[in-house]
């Protein structure tokens, strides 16, 4: 099963802030990675553990190499403790959370609705395509922030849901939001540990195997872990957006930057899939790299009292034709994300 495309008029709307505070948010960008730069340097690849060494390009002082034997796209530097606790646990993650997290109820549910629901009924259709009855599933949601795809699944009529978070700050947001203890924390040197030992036929990992710190033990967990059949991810990738953040450097970078250390590939993907025994049931190839395009070009012409004349006219001749752009690179599978499922193989 295999889905290309997404409509973009949803993710621009909730996403005004990037074009009205370009530079706080850069600026936050630029302190991150000049934090990301004194962590211990990244001498074996996230994907696959093999070494790396040769630099392939800088980017806002950050070194990237691409690993020479599966193909992943490694930052120079470690995700530390003390870079992750930066980004996630100091003051509960308040500042990570800003990014991820509604001002009240209805902001809430129609962020869920408008991104979210389509990510769990995707799975829901998966699931029932491999011929499983999704009701009757029990799911677990690892990284589950401010519990948006909880309350996405709850939406598609799914009731035995869990979701795990490092962070007080979105779980209390999450619980608070949909009226219930659906996201319970816990440390965050026990997430491998709690991936071997959840009882949940379906984990989701939903834009978080990309912020763990030891993504390969988590993987090797859930693989041993007898009671997880399936497994729902959403990785962003090595695409267009990369060298469009590479050309606008003073525009806010969305995909490789804070948290997002390295992005995967295709054929690192095939490899994790390899390495881990997990056959690739079904996925939705989209992105938001024209979305990036169009917004660094609308940016910078609006940066000029001689081109914002110039940015209304960009708009009105770019935003029509961003999803059909977009697709042709998802069709591609040149997409800045991909939602797949995977199913583990087991031997009786």
């Amino acid at each position: 099963m295999q889905k290309y495309g997404k409509p973009s008029a949803p993710l621009l709307s909730h996403k005004t802030h990037f074009f009205d505070e370009n530079a706080a948010l850069l600026q936050r960008q630029i302190g991150l990675a000049a934090l990301y730069t004194e962590q211990p340097k990244r001498v074996r690849c996230k994907a696959c553990d093999g070494p790396i060494s040769e630099i392939s390009f800088s980017k806002l002082g950050v070194d990237y190499l691409v690993c020479p034997r599966c193909g992943h796209l490694n930052g120079a530097f470690e995700d530390s403790d003390a870079f992750c606790s930066e980004l996630y646990v100091e003051a509960g993650g308040a500042a990570y959370a800003r990014d991820y997290s509604s001002a009240d109820r209805e902001a809430y549910r129609k962020r869920t609705d408008d991104i979210y629901v389509p990510k769990a009924r995707f799975l829901v259709d998966a699931l029932a395509a491999k011929g499983e009855n999704p009701a009757t599933l029990s799911y677990a949601d690892f990284g589950a922030g401010s519990g948006y795809f909880v309350s996405a699944l709850r939406a598609t009529g799914l009731t035995d849901i869990r979701g795990f978070e490092v962070s007080e700050t979105q779980a209390a947001l999450a619980n608070e939001m949909v009226g219930e203890a659906v996201v319970c924390t816990h440390a965050l040197g026990d997430t491998v540990s709690l991936a071997g030992e959840v009882e949940a036929k379906v984990v989701s990992l939903i834009g978080v195997l990309e912020h763990l710190q030891r993504p390969r033990e988590l993987l090797a967990a859930l693989r041993d872990n007898k009671a997880v059949s399936y497994l729902y991810i959403s990785v962003p990738l090595f695409s267009p957006s990369v060298f469009i953040e590479a050309a606008f450097q003073d525009v806010m970078q969305r995909h490789l930057s804070g948290g997002h250390t390295h992005l995967y590939s295709e054929s690192s993907l095939d490899w994790t899939c390899r390495e881990f025994g997990m056959n690739r049931v079904a996925e939705w190839w989209f992105g938001g790299d024209m979305m990036d395009l169009y917004r660094s070009i609308l940016v910078r012409l609006s940066a000029s009292d001689k081109t914002t004349g110039a940015a209304e006219l960009w708009t009105g001749m770019m935003k029509p034709a961003i999803d059909a752009m977009q697709e042709a690179l998802d069709r591609k599978h040149l997409s800045s994300e991909v939602h797949m499922l995977l199913q583990f193989e087991r031997r009786s």
